[in-house]
């Protein structure tokens, strides 16, 4: 959405796409695969730490969100995988732990990620305010 490019339009629509399929209860592994197959990031289903660095271009970017995800059975796995991986570790760790959020829930967010958050209080009268428009 920041970058304007092909490649980075692609990678955002697979993420919404994994995103819908999950809000709609779709298994987050079974939507990722569903979402790649036939793309440039089809190689992800060999479940191996990709051949490039996550150094913030998107197609790498996206690559190590999704072994990280395909990978992971936790989202503390997930989240704490991309942040030590190293490079650009906070976009890798952001994307990925947001659709990992998805799948998971909000109760399976470590207590003490949680409880460190700077700005809580804003966040949850702002995501309150949001569930309020989709409820409506």
């Amino acid at each position: 959405m920041t970058h304007y490019d092909s490649l980075a339009d692609e990678a955002c629509v697979i993420y919404y796409r994994i995103a819908y399929h999950v809000l709609q209860g779709k298994d987050l592994k079974k939507a990722i695969k569903d979402e790649i197959r036939e793309t440039i990031y089809e190689t992800a289903l060999t479940n191996e730490k990709p051949a490039c660095p996550p150094d913030g271009f998107v197609v790498n970017t996206m690559r190590w969100v999704l072994y990280w995800m395909l990978t992971s059975e936790t989202l503390e796995a997930v989240v704490i995988g991309a942040a030590n991986e190293g490079y650009d570790t906070d976009t890798v760790a952001a994307i990925a732990g947001g659709l990992a959020g998805l799948a998971f829930g909000f109760d399976q967010i470590p207590k003490e990620f949680v409880n460190n958050l700077l700005g809580k209080q804003e966040l949850q009268q702002l995501s309150a305010q949001l569930a309020n428009l989709v409820n409506q």
